[in-house]
């Protein structure tokens, strides 16, 4: 881990505190993380609600209790949150939880406006990948392959959909990571109906206004495609170059924070082991998205809430928004960092990272590992 001194006296709480993920604790009654109200409305949805919208009371550690849980729709979801940050995160934002957000975006960027006005076979948020035993092994894929096989029995074990539990996962992977915001947890999505096309993952050899039309046919704008590329702040590079594999996208990589943004913008720094995608900097740069890139650097809290804005959108792609259920009420608490604000001048975490040419066929969908 790459950490400037800055960071280091947070550091202990902060993986105490996700060592407690999934664990029995104490109650004590706290508000449970809001969801966003621009997400909601702007996702379209709500479905059958959270009911009374009482707070739910949480364990000492920031984790909702189910003996206090206010939807009963949402029970069975207490255990699974547990499942998956104590099994399978193990309470910290590390491989697994990194995968579990990638594969939350490469379910559900298959999906296609144009497809579905066209009454053709989609993809979308559905858990095809957990389903169709040859989508994970797909070019794209690369890396998912031991995520995949952790969540797949998942679905039948507590009898949801593999799309809510791709889905859930990925939400929950983004909470496993310090500065993560509570994205609005829906449930309920209809299994896959068909297996996900292929070609729909973008490039990040593709120019930007390709990558901008790919994410305008998912129904996100380039805002929201700005905004979830910031996941990168806790994203390890694998695949685009294997000799440079371990390479991270910024210099905090186990914390999510809107250093991704600094360092991708700034070309005047070499940062060691800091490894930035042709897309990534085009962006930064490109006078189509530069403005949306730009606003974010040094803005966590402008940044969170595009972020949840954009992912919760992305979580329910191709599902009707009316018939889903929010279940934000399991998520455990952010962690916050705004005792660490980020300072953006190359002196203290900003500055750059190589540019480097990449290999044919790699992709560039907002992934945490490539």
């Amino acid at each position: 881990m790459r950490f400037p001194d800055l960071f280091s006296p947070m550091f202990g709480v902060v993986v105490l505190t996700l060592a407690l993920f999934g664990m029995p604790g104490h109650a004590a009654p706290q508000a449970a993380p809001a969801a966003s109200a621009s997400a909601v409305a702007d996702s379209g949805g709500g479905g059958s609600g959270s009911g009374s919208g009482k707070p739910v009371t949480v364990t000492g550690c920031g984790i909702p209790n189910v003996t206090h849980a206010v939807n009963s729709v949402c029970l069975p979801w207490y255990g699974i949150r547990d499942t998956i940050m104590s099994e399978i995160f193990q309470g910290r934002c590390g491989d697994n939880a990194r995968a579990a957000v990638r594969l939350s975006f490469h379910d559900a960027g298959t999906f296609s406006q144009e497809l579905q006005d066209n009454a053709l076979p989609n993809g979308g948020a559905d858990g095809s990948i957990l389903v169709d035993p040859n989508e994970v092994l797909r070019s794209e894929n690369n890396g998912l392959q031991n995520i995949v096989s952790l969540l797949q029995p998942l679905p039948d074990q507590f009898g949801v959909s593999p799309g809510d539990i791709v889905q859930i996962a990925g939400i929950l992977a983004v909470l496993a990571c310090p500065g993560g915001p509570a994205i609005t947890a829906y449930v309920g999505r209809t299994p896959p109906q068909n297996i996900a096309p292929t070609g729909l993952l973008p490039s990040p050899e593709d120019p930007v206004a390709t990558l901008v039309a790919r994410f305008a046919d998912m129904g996100l704008s380039s805002r929201d495609m700005i905004a979830l590329i910031g996941a990168h702040t806790t994203g390890t590079q694998q695949f685009v170059n294997p000799a440079e594999a371990n390479y991270t996208f910024d210099t905090t990589d186990t914390i999510w924070d809107t250093r991704f943004y600094t360092q991708t913008a700034d070309n005047t720094t070499v940062l060691p082991d800091v490894y930035k995608l042709d897309s990534d900097v085009a962006f930064s740069t490109d006078p189509t998205t530069s403005t949306d890139f730009n606003r974010f650097i040094g803005q966590q809290s402008l940044w969170q809430t595009d972020y949840i804005t954009a992912h919760t959108a992305m979580s329910i792609l191709g599902q009707n928004a009316a018939h889903l259920t929010d279940c934000s009420e399991i998520l455990p608490s952010s962690i916050d960092l705004t005792p660490l604000e980020e300072t953006t001048t190359t002196g203290k975490g900003g500055g750059g990272g190589r540019r480097r040419r990449r290999r044919r066929g790699a992709r560039t969908s907002p992934r945490r590992t490539r």
